[in-house]
């Protein structure tokens, strides 16, 4: 998390046997026109006094300001009687799909949730490849953002059939509802330092292969910063273009070739006009406030927003907004900044619990890792095939990264914990410079064989950064993957890992887990 400051006799027989069916007749009738379902309380109530909206027009666009809406989302925590949209799971962004809705769950691997809340994992070989996101294609495909930037167009089979450079650094993907047309937005997860280009879009587009952009990007005086200042939320309803700022309190509609249709606020104090940072005993602090957290289209032709309510990360708020016109229509407010909540075509909102829909998901597999035959620092090779049918642990640094040195003692002492139980170790440096690689090693008194990369692993491998540390199984599939440095507590994750690897007979079941990434 990047830090801030802000702070539920027989014809009497004959003739009441006759009225008993005659009553059945009626309750399976009203049934199947809808009227057996359990009574619930009403979807939402009115709020009292809530004022009008402030409208103005500017250059021929709507700017609306609404402090409160006019109704109160009264949330359900009963299972559902129709069929739902899953909208966010954990607090993550779920992108309607053909037959379900996609989303990523907390490993980073990618769910479907149907409207019946089941879910499953589609089968992908993304071949290591970390996602950000991802959204229906059309033919049954997959749209997705890796987190090395590159837009992914995946086929039926799970297979990645294009990859192509993006103009942000960390993008995130959504779609229109037949999946021919993508639409990108800057993170707000991840964002890199860069030097601000004016030309840079807000939102990018790609139609027919070609990649255009939409609405135009503010530059902060730190422009340093402005890869932050620009990321936001992106949802589509096929007509327009939603884009939310993550530090601003705006929703803003686009049309397809970028015009600014509306622009909605709701008064919300801890909005950031520009993101700033001053150095503090040395470290960059950034002053900004998270506000708009997600943005969904939801059924029934509604817009869902996801924000914070104030000052915290404590707690969210639920806004529910006509994309045609941007009117707030109803609010609802949850003690959690990651609920997992579904909608039906009607506006009810559904509390669920997330870990219950994750825990019955079906499907999915182990991607396959890539075997490296590679030159070892002190001579000799280092080849996956000699480790054939062992669990191993493989670790991606280099030199110049600093996590890496904080992690590899650690490493280092769990691949010799295991080494006696049958665990390998596959220490590989990605970087050009052997010495450096050598003076790494003997400044932290490690002694173990290192294969050298020579600077084209990251490539290869599709990594999003260094230090990266990979559990392999004895079928040669990922069992997990860790990015960045290992902190206590993901070690001991490593741990249990490798004991439950090592511990397994046969090949992995469909609903084993498959990623621990963090």
């Amino acid at each position: 998390m990047i830090p801030f400051r802000r702070p539920t006799g027989l014809a009497g027989r004959a003739r009441w046997g006759g009225l008993l069916a005659v009553a059945v007749l009626i309750g399976v009738a009203l049934v199947a026109l809808g009227f057996g379902r359990r009574t619930r309380a009403p979807a939402s109530t009115p709020v009292p006094g809530a004022p009008p909206s402030l409208v103005d027009t500017i250059g021929g666009i709507v700017h609306r300001t609404t402090s409160l809406a006019p109704l109160r989302l009264i949330p359900d925590s009963d299972a559902p009687d129709l069929p739902v949209q899953l909208l966010w799971l954990e607090g993550r962004g779920a992108v309607a799909g053909h037959e379900a809705a996609l989303v990523l769950d907390g490993a980073g691997q990618l769910l479907a949730v149907d409207d019946h809340l089941r879910s499953s994992r589609p089968e992908l070989n993304l071949e290591g490849r970390v996602l950000l996101s991802a959204a229906a294609a059309s033919d049954k495909g997959l749209w997705a953002t890796d987190a090395r930037g590159m837009l992914l167009l995946v086929d039926s089979t799970g297979q990645v059939v294009r990859e192509d450079s993006t103009a942000f650094a960390f993008p995130v993907v959504t779609g229109t509802p037949d999946g021919a047309h993508p639409y990108l937005a800057r993170s707000s997860q991840r964002f890199a330092y860069r030097w601000p280009d004016d030309a840079a879009p807000l939102v990018a587009s790609l139609s027919d292969g070609v990649q255009r952009g939409l609405g135009r990007v503010t530059i902060p005086e730190q422009g340093i910063l402005a890869e932050l200042n620009n990321a936001g939320q992106v949802a589509t309803d096929g007509i327009r273009i939603f884009y939310a700022p993550f530090i601003r309190d705006e929703i803003i509609a686009l049309s397809p070739v970028g015009d600014t249709l509306w622009v909605l606020r709701r008064d919300l104090p801890q909005t950031t006009e520009e993101v700033r940072f001053e150095l503090i005993d040395g470290a960059a602090v950034i002053d900004y406030h998270p506000v708009n957290l997600g943005l969904v289209m939801g059924p029934g032709g509604r817009l869902y927003a996801l924000s914070t309510p104030g000052y915290t990360t404590e707690a969210s708020r639920l806004d529910q907004i006509d994309p045609a016109t941007g009117a707030l229509l109803a609010t609802a407010e949850f003690p959690t900044a990651i609920p997992t909540l579904a909608a039906d075509a009607e506006g009810r909102v559904y509390v669920l619990d997330g870990a219950g829909l994750v825990s019955g998901t079906t499907g999915g597999r182990r991607d396959t890792f890539r075997a490296f035959d590679l030159p070892l620092l002190d001579g000799g090779r280092l080849s996956l095939a000699d480790w054939s049918g062992s669990v191993v642990l493989v670790n991606f640094w280099a030199s110049w990264c600093a996590p890496c040195r904080a992690e590899m003692p650690a490493l280092d002492s769990i691949a010799r914990e295991f080494d006696g139980e049958g665990l390998r170790y596959a220490s590989l440096n990605d970087e050009h410079d052997h010495d450096a690689a050598r003076r790494f090693l003997n400044g932290l008194g490690l002694t173990m064989p290192v294969a050298l990369g020579d600077g084209k692993l990251q490539n290869e491998y599709h990594l999003p950064g260094l230090p990266v540390t990979l559990l392999i199984d004895r079928e040669g599939r990922v069992a997990g993957r860790w990015i960045g440095g290992l902190s206590a507590r993901q070690a001991s994750g490593l741990r249990a890992a490798i004991r439950a690897e090592l511990a397994r007979e046969g090949p992995p079941t469909n609903d084993e887990g498959m990623n621990h990434h963090h």
